[in-house]
């Protein structure tokens, strides 16, 4: 595999895990009682993986700044 096709493919399972942790932000808010030391954790990791995502888009020439939508 050549390395634009392995970039590529950590694009895709970085939005992969984005959409995961936002899925698991919702579902936490969700709960009765709302842990909010998990749901920051989420949310932190999400930043990390925004920030690796646009790293691997700039690696392809690619300049992009991600940010949340409002809940």
């Amino acid at each position: 595999m050549n390395r634009r096709s392995n970039v590529h493919s950590e694009i895709v399972d970085v939005l992969n895990r984005i959409e995961r942790l936002n899925e698991l932000v919702q579902l936490h808010k969700q709960q009765p009682l709302v842990d909010t030391l998990t749901v920051e954790g989420y949310e932190r990791l999400r930043e990390q993986y925004i920030n690796q995502l646009e790293e691997l888009l700039a690696s392809l020439n690619i300049k992009a700044e991600i940010h949340l939508k409002a809940a």
